[in-house]
């Protein structure tokens, strides 16, 4: 610090006239006012750009000190202004402690002078005291003169050693002026004197990039990199700052230094001059003195501001290298992410592929695998949903909201088509619907095609008992149908046979247990023909159901009547051939009715047959 410093120390010699600052005009210093304005909301504009709490003491100190250097920048510009109005356009070392010690040698070494003409004038005879006096005098304005150069220096070594915070002619101060008020940020007080925030929430929060998704650390890592180029920029636009104002000090500086080596010279001139020599000298001292406080009170603000300006630097070096370290902190996380995501897509695809293998090799029913690969595809889906989603968002409570906007959006809008797809896990179950099955479906009877995720589709079959032939449409529901009261009917699991009756109605109801008995033997002829298809069928039934019933056989009964003795039987038919089965059990009837003694039917109740 002491280093930065010292190339602002500007007290120590030299005289000061008018030619000696014919370098710096009117139009530099609303140049050098302009380019720190222009700076200033450079480094404001970065301050806003980044919230990590991290970087919150380093944005603070660097907004706070550039602040001190706006205000000190304008100081300079009406301090230069005031110089140039009284004596005309002015032109552009060593550290502090050096220039304060070489400031009070010179004015011991005065003051010491001074004491000698003291003696010597207490001592002089009364011709020689008039030039003695008057070289005092002139020996005083120049101890005037180191006193000031001493307040100066001390001026700005105070100012040095102090915490660092938030500071021609008529037409060059309205300038100022001008552009003071429209940079009202000068006269704002500092951002530490604002209270502090009493939301918590309201608070950055510290970025965590192991807990990030994707998205966010993609963001992130962007912002961190234009706010890395933003203070390399404003780094140069500093730098270049500084130039200036070393290009605006030097002829000040040199001025100074003449200005107080001409007074020493003056003061320091051989005995034999006059009194009214001294007294000219005197004067000319004088003169120095008001010019020099004049010029340091140009070069004052402008050396507060070069010395304020190194820590912003310091500042924003230090940002700078805090943000890189965040960037790269954040580029491993995020290639972290990106070869996690990416190994566990190819891990998902890879066991889809071995899935799929496994069920092409080891289920062999097409019905069945067809089951499989649809679950397959559901369960991979899934899984590469919540692997994309955990992978591209922040956290799992951000992956748990948006599946539940999503759910909460879907169950809406796809209500019917999600109800059809767990209904389709109700028809392929164990007592499901199969391709060739005979179902009835809200009226509508049909052979069963294909049972899809979300439909069913049926070949439509008209007709009448065993009757029953295709239409040649195709019937098309939605699977959750099943769910609505009375919609489908289907046979029972390992089942394909129905009932059918005969009946026959004989005059002569005296004897009609034998009567039975020859008519029951003739059906019981014609099942035993496919007793066996039905028996099988049965036990079918019941190992898949794992009920136990009786199994099906013909039954007869009798029913008096007006025109005499019904007797009703019902039997078991295959359903492929139930109308064929119902032509041998008619036939049966006749042959039996025909056999001695012969049965005599009633009026119209000759053997007929038909659907239970």
């Amino acid at each position: 610090m002491r280093r930065c410093f010292g190339i602002l120390v500007f007290f120590t010699t030299g005289a000061i006239h008018a030619q000696d600052n014919a370098g710096i005009t009117s139009k530099d210093v609303i140049g050098h006012l302009n380019q720190t304005i222009t700076w200033y909301r450079r480094v404001a504009e970065v301050d806003q750009s980044s919230t990590a709490p991290e970087n919150l003491l380093l944005q603070n100190n660097v907004h706070g000190t550039a602040k001190q250097v706006l205000k000190l920048a304008f100081d300079y510009a009406r301090a230069q202004a005031n110089l140039l109005s009284k004596t005309g356009p002015a032109s552009p070392a060593q550290t502090l402690p050096q220039a304060t010690a070489n400031a009070q040698a010179r004015a011991d070494r005065i003051q010491s002078q001074l004491d000698n003409l003291d003696s010597q004038i207490a001592q002089a005879k009364a011709p020689e005291r008039p030039a003695l006096v008057a070289k005092r005098k002139a020996m005083a304005a120049n101890l005037a003169l180191a006193k000031d150069v001493q307040a100066s220096i001390k001026n700005m070594v105070s100012f040095a050693s102090a915490p660092q915070g938030p500071g021609g002619g008529r037409a060059l101060v309205d300038q100022i002026n001008d552009l003071e008020s429209l940079n009202s940020i000068v006269d704002a007080p500092d951002d530490t004197s604002r209270p502090p925030l009493k939301n918590d929430d309201a608070a950055p929060q510290a970025f965590h990039p192991e807990s990030a998704g994707i998205i966010t650390l993609i963001s992130k890592a962007t912002t961190l990199a234009s706010d890395r180029s933003e203070l390399d920029s404003l780094g140069k636009e500093t730098d270049r700052l500084l130039a200036e104002i070393g290009q605006l000090r030097g002829p000040l500086r040199t001025a100074l230094r003449n200005a107080v080596a001409q007074s020493d010279s003056l003061a320091n001139a051989a005995d034999a001059l006059t009194p009214d020599d001294w007294n000219a000298r005197r004067k000319q001292i004088d003169t120095l003195a008001a010019q020099f406080k004049q010029l340091s009170s140009v070069l004052t603000p402008l050396g507060q501001q070069a010395i304020v300006l190194r820590p912003v630097r310091a500042g924003i070096e230090e940002w700078r290298n805090a943000l890189d370290r965040q960037y790269h902190y954040t580029l491993r996380f995020l290639f972290v992410r990106l070869g996690s995501l990416l190994a566990a897509v190819l891990f998902l695809l890879l066991a889809s592929a071995l899935w799929q293998r496994a069920i092409f090799r080891y289920v062999h029913d097409a019905r069945r695998r067809r089951q499989f690969m649809v679950v397959k595809r559901i369960i991979i889906g899934l899984a590469m949903a919540l692997i994309l989603a955990l992978g591209f968002l922040s956290s799992l409570s951000s992956v748990v909201t948006l599946l539940g906007f999503i759910t909460a959006g879907l169950a809406l809008a796809l209500q019917n088509v999600i109800l059809s797809v767990v209904a389709y896990f109700f028809l392929v179950g164990r007592y499901g619907l199969r391709a060739g099955d005979r179902v009835t479906v809200s009226g509508v009877t049909g052979q069963v095609m294909e049972v899809g995720l979300v439909r069913l589709f049926l070949m439509e079959l008209v007709g009448t008992g065993a009757d029953m032939h295709p239409t040649g449409r195709v019937a098309s529901f939605a699977n959750s149908i099943i769910f609505q009261p009375s919609a489908l009917m289907k046979q029972a699991p390992g089942m394909d046979y129905v009932w059918h009756s005969a009946s026959a109605t004989v005059a002569d109801p005296a004897d009609h247990g034998k009567i039975r008995e020859r008519l029951a033997a003739a059906v019981e002829q014609v099942y035993d023909e496919y007793r066996s298809t039905i028996e099988r069928q049965h036990a079918t039934f019941e190992r898949n159901t794992n009920m136990q019933t009786s199994v099906p056989r013909p039954v007869t009964r009798a029913n008096f009547t007006d025109a005499g003795v019904e007797i009703l039987m019902r039997y078991p038919v295959d359903a492929e051939h139930a109308l064929s089965i119902d032509d041998r059990v008619i036939a049966a009837l006749w042959d039996e009715a025909g056999k001695e003694p012969k049965l005599q039917f009633a009026p119209g109740g000759g053997p007929k047959s038909g659907p239970a």
